[in-house]
């Protein structure tokens, strides 16, 4: 009966790549007395990716094409097991359930019923010893070996090491080769256990996980050596054939000077966020700083700032009741909204029709084990953003998702978590064109799209979905600005009121309409102001950039 110990490659005057590319007896230890073979083996963790995504898939097609004999184990595991061995296991467990058994009598139940591999060669007593350690290794995160977790485990185990094992010892026996084995990109919890139990047989074990999550780390696995890489990718797909994209020197350079001028530090440039996801603050200002605060870039704000992938974003959510009795620096102020740029002008309601269809089984299939998922919400039928970029339609529906599962909104009566999620959730369905257009054009840390409303008392009342559409906009990252000349109540009827930043002017007008504000008399001073405020953010801007 032959055993293993393997020694982990720590050695600086040699790769990794070098080691694992030799025979066993080729490595720098290889040593066997008494029935026990000593020898480097490779058990590495690659979290990040080198320099750039192009040159991290060009280096794992030149590295899974050389001549080492990879398994790719992420590729094509087997997810069907036998009926009989699947019935055996659940008896098995059902049965510690009922009256608890001991390692060693799980480990003779389990050969046993023969759901062990490699039982009728040298190296069962190897097999068994290995597992052993594993499942005491188990015992740690599951005491007693009592969760109903363990049966996909088992499951999962019993599977793949009826697969694999008798492949690998087809094509060498073991002391001349053992497995080498490659993952990329996340793993199950079953998955996980499966590469340490393979990494205690002896095997040759690396991982790749190019988005920088460390995937044995949640699972209390800290055996096997990690290297944090700088740089963090995306998991792009494995690139089995040779990569069709190659980057120009100057593409590369490019990039790298946007990665150490730029991504770690106070200065922007166009879209630099663009694959961040956001979250609004809403500023509370004065009444004139209001109108001073909407020409400005998002950067020049109060409480902008980039977080671990999270940029958050300085907006106004305001409403201004009544009109000033400077009827001259009201009309100013107002034609300044109406003439800002990325600005959706709206005098009557509803904004958004009502959705009457029923939303029960677009949200099932829009969810995963109850609960609303990104990815799936992007996938339906209705969904209203296809056509833009892939980051801005995951902020969006990420976006979607907090505005649906807070309290933002309020309920009507006799209404359930349930009604009021559907309703909410087909409402969003319906966001305008325009706007969605206008998201496609906001750059988080420049100009961001404003929705300004001038409600004419006699132009409709603000209905339910009309504070939806605005709320959500806001959460979206757009300034979303009221005006009413009669004070009326509106959007306070829908919303939690402390989202309202308000202010009351001198008067109280029903007739006031835009029209009639916009066409008021102008004061030549209030034109030839010593202070352009819009040539002020401006000049600061350039500066900035």
């Amino acid at each position: 009966m032959m055993r293993f110990k393997p020694h982990d490659f720590m050695d600086n005057t040699k790769t990794w790549e070098e080691i694992i590319s030799t025979k066993l007896h080729t490595r720098p230890i290889y040593l066997e007395t008494n029935g026990e073979l000593q020898y480097t083996r490779v058990a590495k963790q690659i979290v990040g990716i080198y320099d750039s995504e192009y040159d991290m898939q060009e280096y794992l097609y030149r590295l899974t094409n050389k001549e080492i004999g990879w398994t790719l184990l992420f590729q094509n595991m087997p997810k069907i097991i036998d009926p009989q061995m699947r019935t055996e296991i659940v008896n098995i467990l059902q049965m510690h359930r009922e009256s608890p058994i001991s390692i060693n009598r799980f480990m003779a139940f389990f050969a046993g019923k023969q759901l062990l591999p490699l039982m009728n060669t040298p190296y069962r007593n190897h097999f068994v010893n290995t597992l052993q350690s594993w499942l005491e290794f188990l015992q740690i995160r599951y005491p007693g070996l009592m969760s109903n977790q363990l049966q996909r485990i088992f499951l999962d185990f019993a599977k793949w090491s009826n697969h694999y094992f008798p492949q690998w010892l087809e094509q060498a026996t073991f002391e001349s080769m053992m497995p080498r084995v490659l993952w990329y990109g996340p793993a199950k919890e079953s998955e996980v256990y499966f590469l340490y139990f393979l990494y205690l047989f002896g095997c040759d074990v690396v991982v790749f996980e190019p988005d920088g999550e460390n995937i044995f780390e949640p699972f209390g696995i800290t055996d096997i050596l990690t290297e944090l890489l700088v740089n963090k990718g995306t998991v792009f797909d494995f690139p089995f054939d040779k990569p069709m994209r190659v980057q120009t020197v100057t593409s590369r350079a490019s990039e790298q000077v946007n990665e150490h001028l730029y991504n770690h530090s106070s200065l922007n440039y166009p879209w630099k966020y663009a694959e961040h996801e956001t979250r609004t603050r809403l500023l509370n200002t004065t009444y004139d700083e209001l109108f001073i605060l909407s020409d400005a870039h998002l950067y020049l704000r109060d409480g902008f700032e980039e977080e671990e992938g999270i940029v958050y974003l300085p907006v106004l959510f305001a409403k201004i009741e009544g009109v000033s009795l400077d009827q001259s620096d009201y009309a100013r102020k107002i034609r300044k909204l109406c003439e800002r740029k990325m600005t959706y002008l709206a005098t009557s309601f509803p904004l958004l029709p009502l959705h009457k269809s029923n939303m029960q089984f677009h949200m099932r299939d829009a969810s995963t084990n109850g609960k609303l998922d990104v990815e799936k919400i992007m996938q339906l039928s209705i969904w209203p953003c296809k056509n833009m970029p892939i980051g801005a339609q995951r902020n969006m529906a990420n976006t979607m998702i907090r505005l649906i599962e807070g309290d933002y909104i309020k309920p009507l009566a006799q209404q359930s978590k349930v009604e009021q999620a559907q309703y909410l959730f087909g409402q969003l369905m319906l966001i305008p064109e325009e706007l969605i257009r206008l998201y496609q054009q906001f750059d988080y840390s420049y100009l961001n799209p404003m929705i300004f409303i001038f409600k004419e008392e006699e132009s409709g009342q603000m209905q339910r979905q009309d504070a939806v559409l605005l709320l959500f906009a806001s959460m979206l990252g757009f300034d979303v600005i009221i005006c009413s000349p009669g004070g009326s109540r509106s959007i306070e009827h829908y919303i939690t009121e402390q989202l309202l930043n308000t202010h009351r002017l001198e008067k109280i007008s029903f007739d006031e309409t835009l029209n009639k504000t916009l066409n008021a008399p102008v004061v030549k001073e209030a034109i030839e102001r010593k202070i352009d405020i819009k040539t002020l953010f401006d000049r600061i801007s350039k500066k900035l950039k």
